[in-house]
C-alpha cells in the first residue's frame, strides 16, 4: 500500500497573516504621524530652531560723537577698528588651524585656547577694537568659525594733553571718565542690527533685514588746543621738577567764564595698549580734588572786610609780633613792623589777613566765599566733581575765623579758585564758568566796582619786585595775582614739614584783564616748594603763549613792548622773595 508526499511548506493560520497587516498599518500610521507632528504641530518650534542655526542677528556698530575744540579742531575722533569673535561650535572643529590664528592675532596659541573656554557655547570674543590690519590678516586664513566685524574706536590727537579733560571710552562705545562719561547719552549713538541667512561656516548667504544705526552728537568745546597744550607741557615740567603728586590748571575768559583750558597731572596716553591702565592716570584733578589752598583766599577776606566796612582801603595793622590764635602764635616768614592792606596781600602776612578776618563778621567772609564760588558744585558735566569743603559760619571759633582766611580749614578746587579770581578781574561781576560752546554764562555781581578795582591794583604789587608772586612776572605785560602754600595734613592734627599745595592764582593784563588763570601742584617734596616759585612760572609761560595765541598785545612804550623794572631781577632774587612770603 502506497502513502503521498507530505507537502514541504505548512500553511499559516489565517489570523497570523492579519496581525502582520496590522503591524504594517501601525507602523504606517506611526510614521504619517509624527511626520503630521513635524509638519504641523510643530512646525514653528523647528523653524525656529533651524533659524537659530541658520539666520542670525548682528550688531550694527554707532559712531560716537566727535568732540572739538573752539577752533574746529578735533579733540576726540573716531577711527576704522576690527571686532574678532568666534562661534566655538564650528571653530573647534578647526584645531589644526588654531596656531595660524594665533599667530594672525598676535597672541599665544595658549592664550586663544584660553579665551575660547571663557566665552559661551555659540559666542566668544577674542580681541575687540584692533587694527584693521589685524582682521586682514586673519580673513587670508579662511577657517570657518571665527569672524571680523568692523567697527571703530575712539582717538584722541592730543593724547594725554587732554586724557583726564575728555576721559575715556569702554570697549562698548560707552564713556568710562572725563566728559565721555558726563555727556555719554549726547556722544553715544543707538547701535543697529542685521539679520543674516549663514550656511554651516557660519559665512553669510544673504543680508534678509537691517536697521541702521543712529550715530552720536558732536560736542563743542570752549577749549583752545593751543593754550591747553602749553598749559599741559609747564605743569608736568613743574611737577617732575618739583616732585609733586599731581597738579592742575584751568585758564579762563574773565568776561565770558569760558574756560579755554583745563589740565591735569599725571596723565596718560588712551591711544597706546594699556597706556590708562591706573585710575590716578586719568583723573580731572581741576574737579575731582579739593585741597587746603593757602593764601589765595585772603583777597576774598579782603573783600568782605571792604565791603561791610570792617576797614578802609588805607589802614595799617602791626604785625611785627606774632599773634596767639587758639594756644599757637601765628607768625609770618618774614618779619615787618607795620603794613597796609596792599602790604599786607604783597608780603602774604598771615598775621595782617588774620587780623583783617577777625573784625570781619563771620557771616560777611562765609557769603563773600559762597558768591566767588567756593563750596558750590560744579556744573560742566562731569560725574562726581567736588563742592570742596566750606563749614557754615556758626561752626567757627576764634582758631576757625582766623585761619580761614589763610586758607585752612577751608578745601576748594582749582577751578574754583580760577573762577574766583575771574570775578576780581572782572570788575566785581562773578560769571559761571563754561565748558560747552554757545552755552549761557549766569551772571551776578559779588563785591563792588570799586572794591575789585582796589585788589586788582593790590593784586599787580603781588607780582613786581619784592612781591611773593615776582616769578609770574610777564614781560611787556602788567600781571596781578596771588601766590598760596598749604602744608599738607599728616592725618593727626598736624602738618607734614616737607609737603604742600603750592598754588598761584593770577590774571592779566593787569590793567584790564582778559584772562585769568590758576595753578595747584599738591604733595611737593622737593626745592623752595612754595606757590610763589613752583606754581607762579607755570603761570607765567602758559599765560605768555595765551596772550600771544588770542592776540592780545601788551603795552607799548614807542615801538618797542614795555619792559618792567622787574627784567633785571635775577632769579636768585625771584626767588628769595616768592619764598620769602609764599605761604
Amino acid at each position: 500500500m502506497s502513502r503521498e508526499p507530505s507537502s514541504r511548506f505548512r500553511a499559516l493560520p489565517g489570523w497570523r497573516a492579519g496581525l502582520l497587516i496590522l503591524l504594517i498599518l501601525g507602523g504606517l500610521a506611526l510614521v504619517l504621524g509624527r511626520d503630521t507632528e513635524l509638519q504641523f504641530l510643530q512646525k514653528h518650534l523647528l523653524r525656529g530652531q533651524g533659524e537659530m542655526r541658520y539666520v542670525q542677528e548682528r550688531p550694527l556698530p554707532a559712531q560716537r560723537g566727535i568732540i572739538y575744540a573752539a577752533n574746529g579742531q578735533a579733540l576726540a575722533v573716531n577711527v576704522p577698528a576690527v571686532t574678532i569673535w568666534a562661534d566655538p561650535r564650528i571653530f573647534q572643529h578647526y584645531r589644526k588651524e588654531w596656531p595660524a590664528v594665533a599667530q594672525a592675532l598676535q597672541i599665544p596659541e595658549s592664550d586663544l585656547e584660553a579665551r575660547l573656554q571663557r566665552g559661551s557655547a555659540q559666542f566668544v570674543y577674542l580681541l575687540r577694537q584692533v587694527h584693521p590690519q589685524l582682521g586682514q590678516e586673519l580673513e587670508k586664513l579662511h577657517v570657518p568659525g571665527i569672524y571680523v566685524e568692523k567697527t571703530s574706536r575712539s582717538y584722541y590727537p592730543l593724547g594725554s594733553v587732554t586724557t583726564p579733560l575728555l576721559g575715556l571710552v569702554h570697549l562698548d562705545h560707552h564713556g568710562a571718565a572725563g566728559l565721555e562719561r558726563g555727556f555719554d547719552s549726547w556722544l553715544q549713538g543707538k547701535p543697529g542690527r542685521e539679520k543674516v541667512l549663514v550656511d554651516g561656516k557660519g559665512d553669510i548667504l544673504r543680508v534678509l533685514q537691517t536697521q541702521p544705526a543712529q550715530n552720536g552728537h558732536d560736542l563743542h568745546l570752549t577749549i583752545q588746543p593751543q593754550i591747553q597744550y602749553w598749559a599741559y607741557m609747564t605743569l608736568r615740567a613743574a611737577q617732575k621738577h618739583f616732585g609733586a603728586e599731581n597738579g592742575s590748571a584751568v585758564v579762563m575768559n574773565v568776561h565770558t567764564g569760558q574756560i579755554l583750558a583745563m589740565v591735569s597731572v599725571p596723565s596718560c596716553n588712551p591711544n597706546m595698549q594699556n597706556g590708562c591702565a591706573s585710575p590716578d592716570d586719568y583723573v580731572n584733578n581741576a574737579v575731582h580734588q579739593a585741597f587746603e589752598p593757602g593764601s589765595v583766599m585772603k583777597p576774598f577776606v579782603v573783600a568782605a572786610a571792604l565791603a561791610t566796612g570792617s576797614i578802609q582801603p588805607d589802614e595799617s595793622f602791626n604785625v611785627s609780633h606774632c599773634l596767639p590764635i587758639g594756644g599757637f602764635c601765628l607768625r609770618d616768614d618774614v618779619v615787618h613792623q607795620e603794613l597796609d592792606v596792599a602790604h599786607i596781600l604783597k608780603y602774604s602776612s598771615d598775621i595782617g589777613a588774620a587780623k583783617i578776618a577777625l573784625r570781619t563778621a563771620p557771616d560777611a567772609i562765609y557769603d563773600m566765599y559762597r558768591k566767588a564760588g567756593f563750596g558750590q558744585d560744579p556744573d560742566l558735566g562731569f560725574d562726581g566733581g567736588t563742592s570742596g569743603v566750606l563749614p557754615p559760619p556758626n561752626t567757627w571759633d576764634k582758631a576757625r575765623h582766623a585761619t580761614i582766611a589763610l586758607g585752612y580749614g577751608v578745601s576748594v578746587t582749582t577751578l574754583q579758585l580760577a573762577e574766583g579770581y575771574a570775578a576780581i578781574a572782572n570788575g566785581g561781576v562773578h560769571v559761571q564758568p563754561v565748558l560747552i560752546d554757545r552755552q549761557p554764562a549766569r551772571r551776578d555781581r559779588i563785591m563792588a566796582e570799586g572794591i575789585a578795582r582796589h585788589l586788582r591794583h593790590w593784586l599787580e604789587g603781588v607780582c613786581s619786585a619784592n612781591g611773593t608772586g615776582i616769578l609770574a612776572a610777564i614781560p611787556g605785560y602788567a600781571v596781578g595775582g596771588k601766590t598760596g602754600t598749604a602744608n599738607l595734613a599728616n592725618g593727626k592734627d598736624g602738618f607734614q614739614k616737607n609737603k604742600t599745595n603750592a598754588t598761584f592764582v593770577g590774571f592779566a593784563p593787569g590793567f584790564a584783564p582778559d584772562l585769568v588763570m590758576a595753578v595747584s601742584l599738591r604733595g611737593s617734596t622737593r626745592y623752595w616748594n612754595f606757590g610763589g616759585v613752583e606754581s607762579a612760572p607755570v603761570f607765567r609761560v602758559t599765560m605768555h603763549h595765551a596772550l600771544q595765541q588770542l592776540g592780545i598785545a601788551p603795552r607799548w612804550c614807542g615801538t618797542h613792548p614795555c619792559t618792567s623794572a622787574t627784567n633785571q631781577i635775577t632769579q636768585a632774587q625771584a626767588e628769595i622773595w616768592a619764598e620769602g612770603g609764599g605761604n
